[in-house]
């Protein structure tokens, strides 16, 4: 545990240094910021990467952006690219064009999503949420509205505890405290999701992330197993179940998945395997 306190560092920072241009040569030796890989996301903005990661890919997602309902395509990423100007104002006004397509067909649970995308887009959560829980009442079995809404649930969460942080460090402000309690509809979406669809790996890995969120270490390794059993090309599984494996003192499973999971593209990881090794020499 000691050894995993030295590695990991906490840092609330992007950490855009992961892909930078120049990882090339001694990528061991470059100073990054560790820290475990986020959680997925259905969105249409993917930062660019230097390193070649593989594509992620779902039928059902596949039929969703060809169904013609949404207005761009549909990603499933864990590098969201933040929208400029334009980008906010062109989603701002999809947000009308789809309020007008769900006023003229109500029931229609895939133009609800549509909208709901774009207040995520747009970083309306509370509106992103609604929209999405309506989705659901529409249509039970649409599995990317639950998935969705765990991920912006969650994120709701991270920043509440965010503020609160900050609020008692600057005011002495004292909150009821966000425990795990308040992450068990984010579970729960996240097992329905994985009942609808158990292929669509990126469920297991992001419930994993939660549970290691919540310091519930062996749950998160048993959801990121499954994760490379249905994947085993899955980068971002290895790498976060590599410092996992690491905290609950299994070390050499934990530098197998780092190494893996630089072999697959994450770069840092050997910079994570060349600090675990020294602190361990």
């Amino acid at each position: 545990m000691n050894n995993y306190r030295k590695i990991v560092i906490a840092d609330d920072s992007e950490a855009e240094q992961r892909y930078t241009s120049d990882y090339r040569g001694r990528v061991q030796d470059k100073n990054v910021t560790i820290k475990q890989e986020p959680m997925f996301a259905l969105t249409y903005y993917e930062k660019m990467s230097d390193v070649k990661r593989s594509v992620n890919f779902h039928k059902y997602i596949e039929d969703l952006n060809s169904s013609g309902v949404l207005s761009k395509r549909l990603r499933i990423t864990n590098m969201e690219a933040p929208l400029t100007e334009e980008q906010v104002k062109f989603h701002f006004a999809l947000i009308d064009t789809h309020t007008s397509a769900i006023v003229a067909d109500e029931k229609s649970a895939s133009k609800r999503f549509a909208r709901a995308i774009d207040f995520y887009l747009v970083q309306d959560f509370s509106s992103a949420v609604s929209d999405l829980t309506q989705t659901i009442l529409l249509d039970g079995d649409f599995f990317p509205a639950y998935f969705m809404r765990a991920l912006i649930r969650c994120k709701q969460l991270e920043y509440q505890k965010a503020e609160q942080a900050a609020e008692t460090e600057t005011l002495g402000d004292k909150r009821k405290e966000i425990t795990a309690v308040d992450y068990e509809v984010v579970r729960k979406d996240l097992d329905k999701v994985i009942t609808l669809a158990p292929d669509f790996v990126y469920a297991y890995y992001n419930r994993a992330n939660v549970s290691a969120m919540l310091k519930d270490y062996r749950a998160a390794v048993a959801d990121y197993d499954k994760a490379v059993e249905l994947n085993p090309d899955f980068a971002d599984a290895y790498f976060n179940r590599g410092l996992t494996h690491i905290f609950l003192g299994n070390n050499k499973l934990g530098i197998s998945d780092l190494s893996k999971a630089g072999e697959l593209g994450i770069v840092s990881a050997y910079n994570v395997i060349k600090r675990f090794t020294d602190q361990t020499e």
